[in-house]
């Protein structure tokens, strides 16, 4: 007999919702308002009134038992019985309720009355529907009673349906489980450092810790953390791994990683890749409505028909997969991913799946015992992307423009946007009084919340007023804009700022998260067990640290796998690249390019600071040596043309590339050029952050030397290494990284070296330049 759980609120929304996906119907309301609504009106029902009641009940399903647990949010008693009371808030007024919406909310409190009767011996119950309309602060109570029997029917009907997703569900994880526990290595032996990091990986996720590990590139981490995290899922009997990443390229990794251990090592697990909403929707312009979208109208009418597909016939669901079933099935395929994750062992996707609290996955992460291990691959990356999911704006000109464009009949909106208007000008003008363009403060700006919070609620009822008119777009995008920052408010402690940007005629304010470790921490608390890894992890302490590592996380490095005579590094110490001294070093640069790209035929990148620094360089590069052929990164490129671009990089090419590049950019890490692909890399300058209010603020936050290392030093040279890494991928590989700064002598930025640089070369000019490229391939020729 197999035992699973489920909250009333997910199975009456898997079996019963019905009806179409419209982004206009999302609420504004935060977390925190929600709930601060809710115990006001608890409040208010007087002190017979029973709040947020436990009710748990547990069934026998064919040969399975569910148990159905959730907190009733309240239950009393008038002249004639018990009453089960749903509180819902929204913005829509009631009467515009979408009649599958109000039955829906009607069928949780139905479940809960079911629980409750049969609990108390009852043979009639009502159940209540408080409605707070959150414009006017209208409520509006419906109540229906039912009879013992009526809600004996729709429980056993309800159950019943869920009956074959149940078994579905547990026969897949005898399935599973199965497969795992006998799981071997996919391949014929570990490489060098592989089977430490397996053990590791194992020891931590089985044990319940968090483990942050440094294992330079070519390692395999993908399915050294893969695989033992694979074992112990089926040991354990749990529900799901999360492997998240920042690029589509590590996803992809995943994927192949999984593939391998399906067809070599025969697990049998369910895996989903999630896809960007803007990436995998079918739209040329995307449009959330029931009326401009066919795959979003009715998408709650067939979506379990097409689950049921899906999950029957496919394990690895990647997306052409996901798009293959949409299609078939008429269904979104950005939701369909979201809603087969629930029934899949292995979740891929980007960071913001878990971190981000506007879009984190709340049907995984707002419910509580849950099983969960979280790989975190490329973990450097999740330093910056954490300050921006963190991080929320809203500028002045935005709300003033889309007043100038409403008709005066839409008085109320318009008037909340003036009111928001004023609010900005009250800003400005303070700024202006200390005669600076930029201002930062420790407290948050509570009027413009509130303002923003009234015009997001006319916003709302507008759209839902107006589906057709042509400032649907404008309106709903700048809608969206305010509930991220509204969100951000709720989080708001001393770990952020506000800052006032004065621009272009414009006023932006800044919720500014300095330090997001706390949040970090407390979702990664939400699984059992985390490794967070990356080939750029020093100083371990400083990642486990702004990471929300804890005092208890576990730190691991790994050495090199490779021969270290198989990569020539080299400092040129000779140049300096300071933003004064580049014009005076220019041909000193280029010159060490042409050594670079003429020691030895082959392919190349030139890592540069800026795209102002890189034009400069490559111009002057083009122009002195004409013959070698160059290739430049544009400042946006689509996949297909990073795609052509890395297309250019043939194996054992008949004459040099030398491909000019920003450092930190699409090129710099993720890339996966092996053997004869990439025999060499200069990166130029040290890599830091360019000076900014914002990376001063970091620095203040964190004071002194501590202070510049947290904002300039480590992000610059894990920028470095990241670029340097490009070159040694697997245990043949063999080319050359130059480094090109003086500051790359200074011990401070030397204790930040990888332990498999310490062979390092120091150049003092040209001719040592020459000289040392030269015999480090006739080395590798001999």
């Amino acid at each position: 007999m197999q035992s699973a759980r489920v909250s009333v609120r997910k199975l009456v929304t898997f079996i019963l919702r019905k009806g179409s996906i419209d982004s206009r119907h999302t609420s504004s309301h935060t977390a925190q308002e929600g709930a601060r609504i809710h115990r006001r009106l608890q409040k208010a029902a007087g002190e017979d009134y029973q709040k947020e009641v436990f009710l748990k009940q547990t069934v026998k399903i064919s040969d399975d038992e569910l148990t159905i647990e959730g907190r009733a949010d309240g239950i009393f008693k008038d002249d004639t019985g018990y009453v089960i009371d749903e509180i819902k808030t929204s913005e829509i007024s009631f009467e515009e309720l979408p009649s599958e919406q109000k039955e829906l909310f009607f069928y949780q409190g139905m479940v809960y009355a079911y629980i409750y009767a049969l609990q108390q011996n009852l043979d009639k119950i009502k159940v209540q529907l408080t409605y707070f309309q959150t414009i006017e602060e209208k409520i509006t109570k419906e109540v229906r009673e039912f009879q013992w029997q009526e809600l004996t029917d729709f429980f056993d009907a309800l159950t019943n349906e869920y009956q074959k997703w149940l078994a579905f569900q547990n026969d897949w994880r005898r399935v599973r489980n199965t497969s795992l526990q006998l799981l071997q290595f996919p391949y014929d032996e570990f490489r060098v450092g592989q089977r430490e990091l397996a053990v590791a990986a194992y020891k931590t996720l089985k044990t319940q810790q968090r483990l942050f590990v440094e294992a330079p590139t070519g390692t395999g981490k993908t399915i050294s953390t893969l695989f033992p995290a694979l074992k112990v899922l089926g040991e354990e009997d749990d529900d799901r791994i999360f492997y998240l990443t920042a690029k589509t390229i590590t996803r992809q990794v995943a994927e192949d990683a999984l593939k391998a251990l399906s067809d070599e090592s025969g697990a049998e697990v369910k895996s989903v890749t999630l896809t960007a909403k803007d990436k995998i929707c079918f739209l040329t312009e995307r449009n959330c409505t029931p009326e401009h979208c066919p795959f979003a109208n009715g998408y709650y009418d067939r979506i379990n028909e097409g689950l049921w597909d899906l999950l029957h016939h496919e394990n690895q669901i990647t997306r052409p997969i996901v798009e293959a079933y949409a299609k078939k099935h008429t269904l979104c395929p950005f939701e369909l991913s979201l809603d087969v994750s629930l029934w899949c062992d292995v979740i891929i996707g980007d960071y913001n799946y878990l971190f981000d609290p506007t879009v984190y996955l709340r049907r995984f992460f707002e419910e509580e015992n849950e099983n969960y291990y979280f790989l975190i691959d490329e973990a450097h990356n999740l330093v910056s992307r954490s300050r921006e999911m963190y991080s929320a704006t809203i500028n002045r000109k935005s709300g003033a423009h889309l007043q100038q464009l409403l008709p005066i009949k839409e008085r109320k909106l318009r008037r909340s946007l003036t009111r928001l208007d004023d609010e900005f000008t009250l800003i400005e003008a303070a700024v202006a009084e200390k005669k600076n363009n930029f201002f930062a403060q420790s407290s948050p700006a509570d009027n413009l919340n509130q303002k923003l919070y009234k015009v997001s609620e006319k916003l709302q009822e507008w759209l839902g007023e107006s589906p057709e008119d042509s400032l649907q777009e404008k309106a709903l995008n700048y809608y969206f804009t305010i509930l991220n920052y509204l969100k951000i408010s709720e989080l708001y402690d001393d770990h952020f700022v506000t800052t006032v940007t004065r621009q272009y005629h414009d006023v932006v304010i800044k919720q500014f998260c300095i330090d997001p470790a706390p949040f970090l921490e407390k979702l990664l608390a939400k699984g059992k067990g985390a490794v967070l890894f990356s080939a750029s992890f020093t100083p371990l302490d400083y990642y486990q640290e702004v990471l929300g590592g804890g005092d208890e996380a576990l730190r691991y490095r790994l050495p090199s796998p490779f021969p270290k005579e198989n990569q020539g590094l080299f400092l040129l110490n000779y140049i300096p690249t300071t933003y004064k001294a580049r014009e005076r070093s220019l041909s000193d640069l280029v010159f060490a390019i042409y050594e670079m790209v003429t020691a030895k035929t082959g392919n190349y990148f030139v890592f540069l600071p800026s795209y102002a620094y890189l034009d400069l360089v490559a111009e002057n590069f083009k122009n002195k040596y004409p013959t070698v052929q160059t290739m430049i990164q544009n400042t946006e490129l689509t996949e297909i043309e990073r795609e052509e671009f890395l297309a250019a990089f043939v194996a054992e090419p008949k004459t040099s590339l030398v491909a000019f590049c920003v450092l930190g950019g699409v090129f710099s890490e993720g890339i996966d050029l092996k053997a004869t692909r990439l025999v060499g890399s200069m990166v130029v300058t040290v890599g830091l952050p360019q000076i900014n209010h914002e990376q001063e603020l970091l620095k203040d936050y964190y004071g002194g030397k501590k202070g510049f290392d947290y904002a300039y030093r480590l992000p610059g040279m894990n920028k470095v290494v990241q670029a340097a890494g490009r070159v040694i991928r697997d245990q043949e590989d063999y080319g050359v990284v130059l480094l090109v700064d003086q500051r790359f002598e200074n011990s401070d930025y030397k204790e930040l070296f990888p332990a498999h640089w310490r062979h390092y070369t120091s150049i003092f000019n040209r001719q040592e330049l020459k000289q040392n490229l030269l015999h480090f391939w006739a080395q590798k020729i001999s």
